[in-house]
């Protein structure tokens, strides 16, 4: 038998339960047939094998984004306005300007979507009310979501279409921001902005789901990752197999979804593990609580930027508990979006119940971002066999505006990697794209330095090693989404996901991490990215 690959004269970081470093690779059929020498290697290349020689440079397994959106933000990207840094939007002026721009080219009455917005990256250093949103336009309802994804700003065109007034009682699980004399300010949070922004409103075209889907799935190739574990609803599943059907995935995707189509899916019969090795459903996703990045998680103290303030539920306890002990009676996975500390201990207490009601052998339900904890809350995670997957790239990328509103003490048990791992649990990361960039060198960087953009330290007693980092992107992304007997580490007989490093992850000055270049992306034996 000859090798459809390999790869030789390198530094193989395989991540196995012994950390072991080979030197080569083979595969055949997608996956690895020898992990080894060179020298162990060299007999199975043939005529028709393609010979990479890496000349020393070192290769780690596929990389693994345990939590994103990625489906939603393709189509976003053909229907919405960036109003991010990055897209060159400094103050409330940029912003308010890029929607007008937007909204003198749509039809008058049409919706105007901004997406990405960041008050820390604002000149002003607060969010736009919805009297300044009103200079993008007085006849369109126009909105914007902020890069937490947990809340939004309306104009008052938006609020008037929707009947929304002064005298409009908060709904459950949500919240309208009012000024000192009760008047709507434009914010919105939760359950909110669905009183506001009708579901039809924000729906891609079927073709634009499926090409930015395709497209934002392609970029994820470049910087490394071979597979995503997205949370999707309706048009989401559809643009991921439309994507399939049309050519194939760019990379592998894994979904939880929506629970709110827990009861469609259970008359199909569809629940976790359908699908193959490219697309497979995981489980069903539900949301306690806000965002960190926008400082509306449900937590026990107050932010200490907002004296009284302690986030947002997005449920109560009756509806969660109801929502999740029905899917859970019926054998499905739940990953629940619980980020602070009030907000997590609810789901640890629903969670208890349904595995005394129902219990199984190997449950694997997860506590997605699992941010703001406690000793004791890591206790009952552990006890529990909850899977925790935590923020990757938050310490650096969103770093600098968490310490004014939760405080350096606070922030030593925040993305609390060391804690959980020193507990035995085995915890994946995650960039929550669109809520922070997605590159996982990115994120291995925060995870092991713990110092934000400006060079802050961030909970340094939280740090990592880099091969402890490395795992929660692969070996430990792969375990949380039932895949670790075919993909995270380089054994043989696994899939042949692999990542060459221009540079070695494990011995570069850690503070050069995230500038690493990644010079090729190999899936299932196959180059779907070269440098």
């Amino acid at each position: 038998m000859k090798a459809d690959l390999a790869l030789i004269n390198g530094k193989i970081v395989t991540l196995d339960p012994e950390e072991s470093i080979a030197e080569a690779v083979a595969v055949k059929h997608g996956r690895l047939v020898k992990v080894g020498n060179t020298k162990d290697v060299k007999p199975l290349v043939g005529d028709e094998t393609r010979v990479i020689d890496l000349k020393g440079r070192t290769v780690v397994p596929g990389l693994i984004d345990s939590h994103c959106h990625m489906m939603s933000v393709g189509a976003g990207r053909k229907l919405y306005v960036d109003l991010s840094e990055e897209a060159g939007v400094h103050s409330i002026a940029d912003l308010v300007g890029r929607l007008r721009e937007r909204a003198e080219r749509t039809p008058k009455g049409a919706w105007v979507h901004g997406y990405q917005e960041d008050d820390s990256k604002l000149a002003e250093k607060r969010h736009p009310t919805r009297w300044e949103l009103d200079g993008a336009s007085s006849k369109h309802p126009v909105i914007l979501s902020t890069v937490g994804g947990h809340f939004s700003i309306a104009n008052s065109y938006a609020f008037k279409q929707a009947g929304i007034t002064r005298d409009t009682p908060d709904p459950v699980g949500g919240k309208f921001d009012r000024d000192a004399k009760g008047e709507l300010t434009g914010g919105l949070h939760e359950k909110a902005i669905d009183m506001v922004l009708p579901e039809a409103a924000s729906q891609p075209t079927r073709e634009m789901a499926r090409d930015g889907a395709r497209e934002i799935l392609q970029e994820c190739a470049s910087v490394g990752l071979t597979c995503v574990y997205d949370t999707v609803e309706r048009s989401q599943m559809r643009a991921a197999l439309d994507v399939k059907n049309g050519g194939g995935l760019p990379i592998r995707v894994r979904m939880d979804v929506a629970i709110d189509l827990f009861p469609e899916l259970n008359k199909l019969g569809i629940y976790q593990g359908l699908g193959d090795d490219w697309l497979a459903i995981r489980g069903l996703k539900f949301f306690f609580d806000g965002a960190i990045s926008a400082r509306t998680a449900a937590v026990t103290e107050e932010y200490l930027n907002k004296p009284g303030f302690y986030g947002v539920m997005a449920t109560t306890r009756e509806i969660a508990t109801k929502t999740i002990m029905d899917a859970y009676a019926e054998g499905y996975r739940i990953s629940s979006h619980a980020n602070g500390d009030a907000a997590i201990a609810m789901y640890l207490d629903i969670m208890e119940e349904a595995q005394r009601k129902y219990p199984r052998k190997d449950p694997r339900n997860r506590d997605i971002h699992c941010t703001v904890i406690t000793p004791e809350l890591v206790r009952r995670i552990k006890e529990l066999g909850i899977l925790p997957t935590i923020f990757g790239p938050y310490a650096y990328y969103h770093g600098d505006k968490l310490i004014p509103a939760f405080g350096e003490k606070r922030l030593e048990r925040m993305f609390a990697a060391r804690s959980f791992l020193d507990a035995g649990v085995k915890i994946a990361a995650h960039s929550d794209h669109p809520c922070a960039p997605y590159p996982p060198l990115m994120a291995i960087h925060a995870l092991v330095n713990r110092r934000t953009k400006a060079g802050k330290p961030l909970g340094v007693s939280q740090r990592v090693t880099v091969t402890e980092a490395l795992k929660l992107y692969t070996v430990h992304s792969a375990y949380q989404q039932l895949d670790e007997d075919r993909l995270g580490s380089l054994e043989e007989g696994k899939l042949a996901d692999m990542v060459v490093l221009g540079e070695d992850i494990l011995t570069v000055p850690p503070e050069r991490i995230k500038d690493i270049p990644v010079d090729m992306t190999i899936i299932d034996g196959k180059i779907v990215y070269e440098k």
